[in-house]
């Protein structure tokens, strides 16, 4: 029976609960601040919002076709060929 009540006690006071707990405290205390922080920029900020932020295009075009539209695919390979290279001179400029 001593035995039994030294084991339950280890796993009571056990290290790893303890880090556990750190863990679970910290990811708490930075999901409050996360709450905390965007709402307070929600609320405090200023909401008003003008025409021009509320057009279209910021570049003076009007669209003239609809949104959905198929898109030609060869932008999309231009895109991932400039990633892929830019990732490469990333890599090989060190």
């Amino acid at each position: 029976m001593n035995n039994e009540l030294k084991i339950l006690l280890l796993l009571n006071n056990s290290l790893v609960k303890i880090e556990y707990l750190t863990i679970l405290i910290s990811l708490l205390i930075s999901l409050l601040l996360t709450i905390l922080i965007i709402s307070s920029s929600y609320f405090l900020a200023k909401q008003n919002p003008e025409l021009e932020k509320l057009s279209a295009y910021e570049c003076g075009f009007e669209p003239h076709e609809d949104t959905r539209h198929r898109f030609d695919i060869k932008f999309c390979v231009i895109a991932i060929l400039f990633l892929l290279f830019d990732l490469e001179i990333m890599f090989l400029i060190p």
